[in-house]
């Protein structure tokens, strides 16, 4: 499955944990200008979730706005598209799934916001799960 990769650690000149954000689940990326200072916001039919504020990226922007496909959200807001406003995307990799690792059920937090992890020679990938996600205006 193809992923966009985005870093997580900005601190860092040479980040060790990653972002990955399937590649299925994106109907286009556009470029973001808006400033947000909450998790998740909503203007008009649209929703716009940060991942720099979720993850507490407090130095990190979101230059890039990947346009979820409606039937991420269909179920429950028919009419809302959905924005992830991400980290600049660095590139899109094609990661075989056996090199994925599920994710205890048990974990909880920022966490249950990831389906598995993959380990790229000295970085951690942690793979997003949208649909999850999706949910967080509903926590």
């Amino acid at each position: 499955m193809k992923y966009f990769i985005c870093a997580l650690d900005k601190t860092n000149s040479t980040p060790s944990s990653y972002l990955g954000i399937p590649t299925e689940f994106a109907e286009r990326i556009i470029p973001i200008t808006r400033v947000q200072t909450a998790v998740y916001e909503t203007e008009d039919e649209e929703a716009f979730i940060s991942l720099p504020i979720l993850f507490e990226q407090k130095e990190a922007t979101a230059p890039h706005g990947i346009v979820l496909k409606n039937s991420q959200n269909a179920s429950t807001c028919p009419n809302l598209k959905t924005v992830l406003l991400s980290p600049r995307i660095d590139i899109d990799m094609e990661i075989p799934e056996e090199r994925i690792h599920g994710l205890p059920e048990i974990l909880t937090g920022k966490l249950r916001y990831f389906s598995g992890a993959c380990f790229n020679e000295q970085s951690l990938i942690l793979i997003l799960n949208p649909e999850k996600l999706i949910g967080l205006h509903n926590d």
